[in-house]
């Protein structure tokens, strides 16, 4: 997978000199906050931020990114899962990405992404713990992110997001041989209070064909009520760089999918977090 995305990089660079217009492009997402149980453990009461970026060039008009990506987490846990720096390659191919829906039901095609990445990780905490760990991925699949009514929004109207990933991934960085798919399913959809105040039902599912309790990480969902508060939303252009910066108050119940962990102390029924979020380029 390696050479053949290394092989379509060099055909791309030489081919732009002669056919292909781009331009370059910037993505970020951040939250972080105070996290009751982070659906780890019911001591887990720490403050945790996770990262993510990618810069790369676009071509065909849009439709073919290239690009450097990083995810990365901090905590105050000592736990390594929750303080890495994993960055990489990747490259995706946006289809839609000019397709005009009819409504609300259809419109969120044009944010459909299939893309293929390989990366590799660095634990910033307590990396003795993750010696025997897979440290590079390879993964590839679909992702989608949509908003509805959030640029120049109709208050009388409700708003709502939905980003989810279906992947294949190679290791998941684990401790064994992984070689499966993982799905995730985030929406949210609310209502507007004034002009920044935002309640909404919030809804996070990851599952996968994994089984046993090791894997309950893997197979869990939470969902319930939260709140934001974006107080720069109608400033500038859509490009300013605070635009979609949030803090935000969820309060969720959590159900295990499949196995429950081994552990008691690890076995969560529910989930406080507050924080902040923002985002830029997507």
């Amino acid at each position: 997978m390696k050479k053949i995305l290394f092989g379509f990089f060099v055909f791309v660079f030489f081919l732009q000199g002669y056919a292909f217009s781009q331009t370059t492009f910037l993505e970020l997402y951040n939250r972080g906050g105070f996290f009751d149980t982070n659906l780890e453990k019911q001591s887990f009461a720490s403050l945790l931020g996770r990262f993510e970026g990618k810069a790369g060039w676009a071509f065909l008009e849009h439709k073919l990114h290239l690009y450097g990506v990083y995810y990365g987490a901090a905590s105050q846990a000592d736990d390594y899962w929750n303080n890495y720096l994993t960055t990489g390659v990747g490259m995706r191919v946006i289809p839609f990405n000019s397709y005009r829906g009819r409504g609300w039901a259809d419109e969120w095609i044009k944010g459909v992404k299939f893309f293929v990445e390989s990366i590799g990780t660095t634990y910033l905490k307590n990396s003795v713990s993750a010696e025997a760990l897979a440290k590079t991925d390879c993964r590839y699949g679909l992702e989608i992110w949509h908003e509805w009514n959030q640029e120049a929004p109709i208050p009388s109207l409700p708003w709502g997001e939905l980003w989810a990933q279906y992947a294949y991934r190679e290791t998941n960085f684990g401790w064994e041989e992984f070689k499966d798919k993982i799905f995730y399913f985030q929406p949210k959809m609310g209502i507007h209070l004034g002009d920044m105040i935002k309640p909404y039902l919030c809804i996070n599912v990851t599952a996968s064909a994994k089984e046993g309790p090791a894997y309950s990480f893997l197979n869990i969902a939470d969902y319930g009520l939260g709140i934001r508060f974006q107080p720069f939303q109608d400033i500038g252009s859509r490009q300013d760089l605070f635009r979609k910066f949030k803090m935000f108050v969820e309060v969720v119940k959590v159900s295990y999918l499949k196995d429950k962990p081994a552990e008691a102390n690890k076995q969560v029924s529910q989930d406080v977090r507050f924080g902040v979020e923002f985002s830029y380029g997507r």
